[in-house]
């Protein structure tokens, strides 16, 4: 299995009358990133909290940085995507890139997440390894995928990423009900800065 050493997140503000169109245009381009850019998976669903509520999401993770560069040439050919964007009902409202650690679950799963949990917070080092002792409490209670890294681009860059796929809100619920009983995590967030985290509907 490739290596995941990069994502590319972007959130778009959308009409709600035309989200259900616009995914069916993202599930287009999409499988394309997957063809043509090489992504190594390309997920996208609906922000289901906080102040992007709403909004599109696309998640796409790549080998390398060229990846990307693939991935910006197939939006410039995808009939998909340019129907999304001439429709004047959807804009992005954030596009930045994530830097990966290599932090994983022992087992991910190959199965279609129905949510996920993204955080975002600033620490003076990565954390590594403390964020790595909380990766078999992430697999006991339901997880499906987990991802860390640095966002390199935006505004926000410097700022630690964790994303975490679920088969649902019941193993979400379970995951922080552990985590908030860990001393550890107390630890951890004393350290910290936390400054969002949101819960995704995962479309495909």
């Amino acid at each position: 299995m490739s290596s995941v050493n990069y994502l590319m997140v972007t959130v778009a503000a959308c009409d709600p009358s035309y989200v259900e169109q616009a995914l069916q245009h993202v599930a287009g381009f999409a499988a394309e990133l997957r063809e043509k850019a090489g992504a190594i998976t390309a997920r996208y669903g609906v922000v289901g909290t906080g102040e992007r509520a709403g909004s599109l999401v696309l998640f796409q993770t790549y080998e390398e940085l060229n990846g990307i560069d693939r991935a910006f040439k197939v939006y410039a050919e995808s009939s998909d995507y340019q129907a999304v964007i001439s429709s004047g009902k959807i804009s992005v409202t954030f596009r930045n890139i994530v830097k990966m650690e290599d932090l994983r679950l022992s087992n991910e799963s190959t199965d279609a997440p129905a949510y996920g949990v993204v955080t975002r917070f600033a620490s003076a080092s990565p954390m590594t390894d403390r964020i790595q002792q909380f990766v078999p409490l992430f697999e006991a209670n339901g997880a499906l995928v987990m991802r860390y890294g640095t966002l390199v681009t935006g505004s926000d860059a410097g700022k630690r990423w964790v994303g975490v796929t679920y088969p649902s809100m019941d193993a979400i619920e379970k995951t922080y009900d552990a985590l908030r009983a860990s001393d550890a995590y107390k630890a951890l967030m004393a350290d910290v800065q936390l400054d969002m985290r949101n819960i995704v509907r995962f479309v495909g």
